[in-house]
């Protein structure tokens, strides 16, 4: 590994391992990455954190539109295919709320771009709540901050409590249970790793093209049920996929099966290195964690379901 090329690719690898320690490579780059003033001053707030500089060199390198929902639903949205990833109205209030539900939204974004995987799965949910309630502790977030707390507001402050009365382990169990809910509104239920590797020995076990075919439309109709697709495209996949040769779905089955199994490869050792790194940084910055405690009085309400601290 030399020259540029070699440093961009140690940059790459710092974003996905080290995810608070920075990379930096010069000044930021003159790319806009939304038409709004108040998520562009969210972005600052969140370039502005030293734990967030892999993330932010990522989104400026493999750069996405960050714009706000006009759809119901207390929760971000992803058009990746379109390259946006929609935040709800209600983190308008404040600069650091939105910085906090754009830096989840984001950490999702680069899991998804770095592994391959092409489907969100609620392990990446979990993790992006971990991060996002670091970056609220490191920048100082306050309780006045959420307002009233409403819709999706509520929801955030709700996950940030979770994090620091019970702990990593409480709020990714509650991130995982979230993800895993039926609202088409927020494009759920997601996948979760272990569903997924199901799908995938199904299919491996598929002896003729059917059985294949009919694996592949029912995820396909999964996404269209969450809303991750539409109708129209799940259809249209299933009808390219039929009018293929019988040798070019041999090569596709085992191509996609390599492909499927060095993602989810990397994806375990990301999360299970993310974990240990949140560990980590909650045992160095317990200071932090205390204040907040005190700050967020309003934890102990049962609106926000926080029973007891660590």
């Amino acid at each position: 590994m030399n020259g540029t090329n070699g440093f961009f690719k140690l940059c790459l690898a710092a974003a996905v391992l080290l995810p608070h320690t920075g990379c930096a490579y010069g000044k930021r780059k003159n790319i806009r990455l939304t038409s709004e003033p108040s998520i562009e001053r969210a972005l600052d707030v969140l370039e502005a954190s030293p734990a967030s500089a892999p993330l932010s060199d990522f989104l400026h390198k493999r750069p996405v539109a960050f714009e706000y929902s006009n759809t119901p639903g207390p929760c971000h949205k992803f058009s990746l295919k379109s390259g946006q990833i929609f935040l709800p109205p209600e983190y308008k209030n404040s600069d650091k709320l939105l910085a906090l539900g754009l830096a989840g939204a984001a950490y999702i974004y680069r899991l998804y771009t770095i592994t391959g995987l092409e489907e969100i799965l609620a392990e990446e949910e979990e993790l992006a709540a971990l991060f996002q309630a670091r970056i609220g502790l490191i920048t100082g977030i306050r309780d006045a901050d959420f307002g009233k707390a409403k819709g999706a507001a509520a929801e955030l402050k709700k996950s940030f409590c979770s994090y620091i009365m019970e702990g990593s382990k409480a709020a990714a169990r509650a991130a995982h249970l979230s993800a895993l809910s039926i609202r088409p509104d927020c494009q759920r239920p997601l996948e979760t790793m272990r569903t997924l590797r199901l799908w995938l020995d199904e299919t491996r076990a598929a002896i003729d093209n059917e059985s294949f075919f009919e694996l592949l439309n029912k995820r396909d109709l999964a996404k269209v049920r969450r809303g991750s697709m539409t109708m129209s495209e799940a259809m249209k996949n299933d009808a390219e996929m039929r009018t293929l040769p019988s040798y070019t779905i041999y090569r596709y089955q085992r191509s996609f099966f390599e492909k499927q199994n060095e993602t989810f490869a990397a994806l375990d050792g990301i999360y299970r290195k993310s974990i240990a790194d949140d560990e980590a940084w909650r045992a160095a910055n317990q200071d932090l964690i205390e204040r907040a405690r005190e700050e967020f009085s309003s934890c102990s309400l049962p609106d926000f379901e926080v029973k007891s601290k660590e």
